[in-house]
């Protein structure tokens, strides 16, 4: 037993050494292995059911998920068909279109969705940034667009670049998102007036709608007010405390009564699209009194590729010429969608996690399946998904319900869409965007950060002006840039330590982030001038290094000339709790750096040449570690120089007696 037990650990002990030796023989490699490895990962159970969510739900599904997925998928559906008529005008297309993008949103996400109350379909927003495209060449551009714009977010969910959101601060979304409002409800103007005008962009529109006032049909307009009004009041219809009903009754016919407000508020836009349409029919003759929507293509689309070509006034356009005429398009419309899908998932998880990779790559799915039937650009509708869950839905087997109910209007429904008038969609249209301006961002952003005030207002302008897409890049311009600008000049604090037991005084210097590229050159202007005014060039420098935690080259190099400043000088400066990795990116540049573990440590590393410096009156707004009366400086000012006048911050600072 003994000889097996020392042959075993011979045998460990020879082991260990080749290993150390680095002879051991080596674990499989190559790129094969590598394809082998990632091949398994990706069709491994837990793969497969994260990106099939519905086989995960699927499981436990039973009569009472039926249900409520009935109700909820019935009552979007009621909501969802009259929208995509809407929306399919907005997009300057034929009102059958936006019922080509409404049901194929809803079976794939049955499929690949994670989120029970989401509802993907047009909107307001993905259907005015196609119409800038699609008034170039027709329905093919919009068609077009949602393929390319498909790819790119399919692409985008596999490599992971949902981080980017990030970067898109809440000031830049309100400021986009208001701004859209303000461009849709403009462009129904037209239609709400009964003006037959082509106009592009909000000033242009209202420069055409004054002029040609004086052609306005009243019909139209007073039908159009009579919607507005009927819509507000119905969609208000809930929050009304009616006598005639008790919400705390369980009795059938209060049950009804409630359900019936609910269907009458849910319900809206199809109850003022099917009366205006029969009061439209009704008077139908030789003069129809209001300006309809006109003949719209029956039937359920083909399937059939996506147009990679055109004609416009009997000249073809080719791929790389339609790709041309889109320009910045095609990256702006998939990140649009991408930030209203994201968005509106966060809103509905209250806290839980989600899966953005998930998402956007079933929004991907979707919009390229859609291509092939006809749809426009899609993504998440944030109306129609608080109508999902407040209707009770339990999976996203709701979409199946209403994507049904849209097939069913395009196939027998389409005849009367021919009746319903122009101002009654476009009084939908401007009722449904008015929640998208967010003015109630303003008095936060005032009373916690006023700066935040200039990337909303630059979005919200330049929107208005120059346009969605380049609006929004603006405002990420200006949002990035003063994120850029808070990274070069870092918040410093300066402290003034008395004479101590062990020590003489010195000066403590504590940067409120990582030393990178930008911040360098402030940093060491910052360090430099505080040891010339606060320190007089002899007392001691001690920088608090507690909260850096990267370094980069040209920041190890930075410090390393503004450690051999303060050596031609004499005078001491110290590094406290500076992290293993920065220390390892500075002392790699230079090996001559003075580095303390702790605070309690510094005494010894101040012990040699230590001179006691005779303090004046002192104040402070705070107290070292050890009890020490301090004195601070916020330093945030940019510059290379040394001089007073170069950081006034640092030129000013008073001392004052504290007890």
């Amino acid at each position: 037993m003994e000889s097996d037990s020392v042959n075993r650990e011979d045998a460990v002990y020879r082991s260990t050494v080749v290993a150390l030796e680095g002879d051991a023989p080596r674990p499989p490699g190559g790129v094969a292995f590598i394809l082998k490895n990632k091949v398994s990962r990706c069709l491994s159970r837990k793969t497969l059911h994260r990106r099939l969510p519905c086989l995960t739900w699927l499981r436990s599904y039973n009569s009472e998920c039926f249900f409520g997925d009935l109700v909820a998928g019935f009552t979007v559906g009621l909501m969802i068909i009259p929208q995509s008529l809407a929306y399919g005008i907005i997009a300057g297309l034929s009102p059958n279109y936006g019922l080509y993008s409404a049901f194929i949103p809803c079976f794939v996400y049955f499929v690949l969705g994670s989120t029970m109350e989401m509802n993907m379909g047009p909107t307001a927003i993905m259907s005015l940034m196609t119409y800038q495209y699609s008034s170039q060449g027709g329905a093919d551009y919009a068609v077009l667009l949602a393929f390319i714009s498909g790819i790119i977010e399919l692409l985008g969910g596999i490599v992971n670049l949902g981080f980017l959101i990030n970067f898109i601060s809440q000031p830049v979304i309100s400021g986009f998102t208001s701004a859209a409002a303000i461009t849709i409800a403009s462009s129904q103007l037209k239609a709400l007036l009964g003006l037959s005008l082509k106009s592009k962009g909000l000033i242009n529109t209202w420069v055409k709608v004054f002029a040609n006032i004086h052609d306005f049909r009243w019909q139209d307009l007073t039908l159009g007010l009579a919607c507005i009004i009927a819509l507000v009041l119905l969609k208000e219809i809930r929050t009304v405390r009616w006598p005639c009903i008790d919400h705390n009754s369980r009795g059938l016919g209060q049950r009804i009564l409630r359900k019936t407000v609910f269907y009458l508020s849910v319900g809206r836009n199809a109850i003022v699209v099917v009366i205006a349409s029969v009061i439209a029919y009704c008077l139908d003759g030789d003069d129809q009194p209001f300006s309809i929507t006109g003949f719209v293509n029956p039937g359920i689309p083909y399937a059939s590729v996506p147009p990679f070509s055109t004609e416009i006034n009997n000249q073809t356009v080719t791929f790389p010429e339609m790709m041309s005429d889109v320009g910045i398009g095609v990256a702006m419309i998939p990140f649009i969608a991408v930030l209203d899908h994201i968005a509106i998932v966060s809103a509905f998880a209250k806290g839980r996690t989600f899966d953005a990779t998930q998402e956007i790559i079933t929004l991907g799915v979707s919009n390229i399946i859609g291509s092939f039937f006809g749809s426009m650009p899609t993504t998440g509708c944030l109306s129609r998904s608080a109508v999902n869950l407040t209707s009770g839905v339990r999976t996203p087997a709701g979409g199946l319900v209403t994507g049904v109910m849209v097939l069913l209007s395009l196939a027998f429904l389409t005849p009367g869409f021919t009746y319903i008038p122009k101002a009654t969609l476009a009084s939908v249209i401007i009722t449904a965007v008015v929640h998208l301006l967010d003015y109630e961002i303003l008095r936060p952003l005032w009373r916690s950060k006023k700066v935040d005030l200039l990337p909303l207002t630059v979005t919200f302008v330049a929107c208005l002006i120059w346009g969605l897409e380049w609006g929004i890049l603006l405002g990420i311009g200006v949002n990035l840039s003063m994120l850029l600008y808070s990274m070069a000049t870092p918040a410093m604090r300066v402290a003034l330590v008395p004479p101590g037991k062990h020590h003489g005084g010195y000066v403590l210097i504590t940067p409120s982030h990582g030393i990178t590229y930008p911040s360098t050159t402030h940093i060491r202007a910052a360090i430099r001038k505080a040891g010339l005014r606060q320190a007089g060039g002899s007392l001691p420098i001690v920088i608090d290094c507690s909260f850096i935690d990267t370094a980069d080259y040209t920041a190890a190099k930075g410090i390393k000339g503004m450690i051999d400043d303060f050596q031609l000088r004499g005078q001491i400066l110290v590094f406290v709790c500076l992290k293993p990795r920065v220390l390892k990116t500075i002392g790699a540049l230079h090996e001559g750096i003075v580095v303390c573990s702790s605070f309690d440590a510094l005494p010894e590393a101040l012990a040699d040449g230590e001179t006691e410096v005779g303090l004046e009156t002192v104040s402070s707004d705070g107290r070292h570690q050890g009890g020490d009366i301090v004195i601070s400086t916020m330093i945030s000012t940019p510059t290379s120089d040394t001089s007073d006048a170069a950081n006034p911050l640092l030129s000013t600072t008073t001392f004052h007696d504290q007890k």
